[in-house]
C-alpha cells in the first residue's frame, strides 16, 4: 500500500492533522531501501525522524539517543524487529513500538505483543492507519512525559526534586568519566529557616523557598541544573566545571539569594553553600561527593554565625 499510495500522490498529506508541537522523535527501522525512503517522505515533515537500515543500526541509534517512538519491520537481517523490540523494552527509557510485518497469523501477533510491541501492523500498511497508530502513540508518549515530569518536579519551586537530582547526578558522573572533564556539585540550605517559619508562618516560609528556587534557576549557567532536595535544602549540578568555577558560581548564587526580600521580612534571607568537585578517574563515590559538599556547606554556615 505504501508504494501505490506514494506513486499516486507523493505529496499526500496523511499527516496534515498530526498534532503540532508534539516534538515527537521517531526512529524507523526498515531494510527495504524503497520503503525506507517512502516512510521518510511520509513522516519526515510531521515528526523529528531518523532512519535505520536494519535492526542493529536501529539499536545503535537507540542507545545513542532514544526516540519517543519506534516503527520497525519484523523481518530484517542481523537483528530482527522482535529482538529489537525486546531490547528496547528492556532498556530503562520509555519508547512506544509499532511493529510492521507481513506475518498475519494469530500466533505471530501474540508473539509480537508479548515481546513488547505496543502496536502490530500487517503489511501492506495503509498510510492512514500508520498515522492513526502514530497519533495514538503520541498521546501515550505525551501522557508518559507529563507523569514523568510531575514525578521529578518540586511543586513549590518548580525545580527538580530529590529523585530528579539522584538520576541527574549519576548521569553526570558517568558522562564525566567518559569525557574526562570534572563537574561540581553545590549543596546549600537557608540560614535560620526554622526561625522564619516560627516567626512569620509557613506561608512566608514557602514564599522564601519559592523565591530562592527562582533565584537559583535564573543565576546558574545554561546547562547547569538546580534542585530542591527537601525542606530548605537545595543542590546545583555544574557540568564541565572545575572547582574554581564552582566557587565562582557559589559566590553568584549567594548574592542572588541575599538580594531577595520576602514581603513580610525586612532583613535579607541568607543561604550557606558548599562546593565539591568530581574528578574523573579518582573512583569518587557519589555519596562521598554529596558528603563533602554537605560538610563544606556546614563550614560556611558556622562562619556566617561568627560575630564580626
Amino acid at each position: 500500500m505504501f508504494r501505490e499510495a506514494y506513486d499516486m500522490n507523493p505529496a499526500s498529506p496523511y499527516g496534515a492533522d498530526f498534532p503540532q508541537g508534539t516534538a515527537l522523535k521517531v526512529l524507523v527501522a526498515e531494510d527495504d531501501p524503497s520503503l525506507r525512503m517512502i516512510l521518510g517522505k511520509l513522516l519526515g515533515e510531521v515528526v523529528t525522524l531518523r532512519l535505520a537500515e536494519d535492526g542493529l543500526d536501529a539499536w545503535q541509534q537507540f542507545e545513542a539517543s532514544p526516540p519517543d517512538l519506534l516503527v520497525t519491520d519484523w523481518m530484517m537481517p542481523g537483528m530482527d524487529g522482535l529482538d529489537l523490540c525486546r531490547r528496547v523494552k528492556m532498556a530503562s527509557n520509555f519508547c512506544y513500538v509499532i511493529l510492521m510485518t507481513a506475518k498475519d497469523a494469530l500466533d505471530d501477533k501474540v508473539d509480537a505483543l508479548e515481546g513488547g510491541a505496543d502496536e502490530y501492523l500487517v503489511k501492506p500498511v495503509d498510510p492512514r492507519e500508520l498515522f492513526a497508530r502514530i497519533r495514538a502513540g503520541a498521546r501515550i508518549v505525551a501522557a508518559h512525559r507529563k507523569l514523568t515530569d510531575e514525578s521529578r518536579s518540586d511543586k513549590l519551586t518548580g525545580l527538580g526534586n530529590r529523585r530528579a537530582f539522584d538520576e541527574a547526578l549519576a548521569s553526570e558522573a558517568a558522562r564525566s568519566e567518559r569525557s574526562g572533564r570534572p563537574f561540581c556539585l553545590l549543596i546549600g540550605d537557608v540560614n535560620d529557616f526554622k526561625c522564619v517559619n516560627d516567626t512569620y508562618g509557613h506561608a512566608v516560609g514557602d514564599e522564601v523557598l519559592a523565591a530562592i528556587g527562582q533565584a537559583l534557576a535564573q543565576t546558574v549557567r545554561k546547562g547547569d541544573t538546580a534542585y530542591r532536595l527537601g525542606g530548605d535544602e537545595f543542590a546545583v549540578i555544574l557540568p564541565d566545571c572545575p572547582e574554581q568555577g564552582g566557587r565562582e558560581c557559589l559566590g553568584r548564587l549567594t548574592k542572588a539569594v541575599e538580594s531577595f526580600r520576602a514581603s513580610a521580612i525586612c532583613a535579607p534571607v541568607g543561604m550557606s553553600l558548599g562546593v565539591a568537585v568530581f574528578e574523573p578517574g579518582l573512583a569518587t563515590t557519589l555519596d562521598s561527593l554529596i558528603k563533602l559538599a554537605d560538610e563544606r556547606m556546614y563550614q560556611a554556615k558556622r562562619c556566617a554565625r561568627k560575630p564580626a
